[in-house]
């Protein structure tokens, strides 16, 4: 598993994410925040192809936004999203950034396992204004 930056300008590769059918039940984008003044956005490639992607996004270099998703059904409960999140974690922590947040739908459990295994803790549950349920998560560094 490799984890290899998203080229903002040139992302033509994204397009097999825009067909995964499923992600909508698990997420509510697939895109960081390109404007966001700390972005890191990284491919996750498995066997050669890009399987996904995982991002930090923050408005300062204090706090970060994670974002991430498994496009490919074939590759999820194999340890890849978190080994991807342990990466991105680290990439973090270097980066000096606090604190990392996320927000995962109430009924997503295997999200929610991955990310209680790495040290995430569920701050609060709330309805977001799409409707979804989800809970907001945090991670001190």
């Amino acid at each position: 598993m490799r984890l290899i930056p998203v080229d903002k300008e040139n992302r033509s590769a994204y397009k097999v994410f825009e067909q995964a059918k499923d992600l909508p039940t698990y997420l509510s984008r697939i895109y960081p925040n390109l404007e966001a003044s700390y972005l890191k956005w990284m491919y996750i490639e498995e066997d050669g192809n890009y399987i996904g992607s995982v991002w930090l996004e923050g408005q300062d270099t204090r706090r970060a936004k994670l974002g991430i998703f498994i496009a490919d059904p074939a590759y999820r409960d194999k340890g890849i999203g978190k080994y991807a999140i342990q990466k991105m974690i680290s990439l973090a922590k270097s980066d000096g950034i606090d604190i990392i947040t996320l927000n995962v739908r109430v009924g997503n459990l295997r999200a929610r396992k991955v990310y209680d295994s790495c040290g995430f803790k569920e701050k609060k549950r709330f309805k977001k204004e799409n409707g979804i349920d989800v809970f907001s998560m945090e991670l001190e560094l």
